[in-house]
């Protein structure tokens, strides 16, 4: 039977470095326990505020997770208005810095696991513990799907058709899943060479959130300035405002378009 590591193995801190420590390390091993990770295998990304590790899944395939470091400098009080103003954590305290990371790494499955549901291209959630994110790993054998940012738009085959589909999937996330992405940017999205898949869910929101219209309007700069589309940006933050405070049936076509009121955000 093999054996899943414990806090003993200093040979095994090596390999994941900055990001380990024994409370990490303690959340890696019941992530093992409960079956939502095999192997450990290696960092492969990292940024300001967590690292992206490699791992295997019983069933052979692979897992990202995403380890937030549990170090105070990492996350500043900027990250507060993304919890305090959310509905959800309406009555949360934040007792200390390793509890926002806590809270952060929760927010982020949920926000996940919300957008998945719902038909969002997202890396489908695994699971978490403490300060560690399980999610699909996006990438081809053990290299990950680079950023828009890094693939370029003058790299990209077909523009438009990559602009459409996230147009679709940012109006899926507001209409549909009911959030607000709140970080969306061409750093935030995978591209695999043929479709677009939105990470990075930490600061989403739910609407009805107090910057839920700055977060929107923001979100849809960004996605906007990259595409260099003629598609003014404050007519289609308008639609899909509009359309996200409209009651009534929503449906998303066979082609992934929202439908609402029988018409598609670009059809008005």
């Amino acid at each position: 039977m093999r054996r899943v590591r414990s806090e003993k193995d200093s040979d095994y801190y090596k390999v994941v470095d900055d990001a380990i420590n024994s409370y990490t390390w303690a959340a890696l091993v019941k992530l093992q326990e409960r079956g939502v990770v095999g192997e450990v295998l290696g960092p492969v990304g990292q940024g300001k505020e967590a690292k992206i590790v490699l791992a295997k899944r019983r069933d052979g395939g692979y897992a990202a997770l995403k380890i937030f470091y549990p170090v105070p400098v990492r996350f500043t009080k900027s990250r507060y208005g993304y919890i305090l103003g959310d509905p959800r954590f309406r009555n949360v305290k934040i007792s200390d810095q390793l509890h926002l990371v806590e809270l952060w790494c929760r927010k982020e499955f949920g926000n996940l696991a919300r957008a998945y549901e719902t038909g969002v291209r997202v890396p489908r959630p695994y699971g978490f513990y403490r300060n560690v994110l399980a999610m699909e790993f996006i990438g081809v054998g053990r290299d990950p799907a680079p950023t828009l940012a890094d693939v370029g738009l003058e790299n990209v085959e077909d523009p438009e058709a990559l602009f459409h589909e996230v147009l679709k999937n940012l109006e899926k996330i507001y209409v549909v899943a009911g959030l607000v992405h709140g970080d969306l940017s061409p750093f935030n999205i995978l591209y695999d060479g043929e479709r677009p898949w939105i990470i990075d869910w930490g600061s989403a929101v739910r609407r009805g959130h107090p910057k839920e219209y700055e977060y929107l309007k923001r979100d849809v700069e960004r996605i906007l300035e990259f595409f260099q589309t003629p598609l003014d940006p404050h007519d289609v933050f308008k639609k899909l405002a509009e359309r996200g405070s409209q009651r009534g049936p929503v449906e998303v076509d066979e082609e992934g378009w929202v439908v609402v009121g029988g018409k598609r955000i670009l059809d008005e």
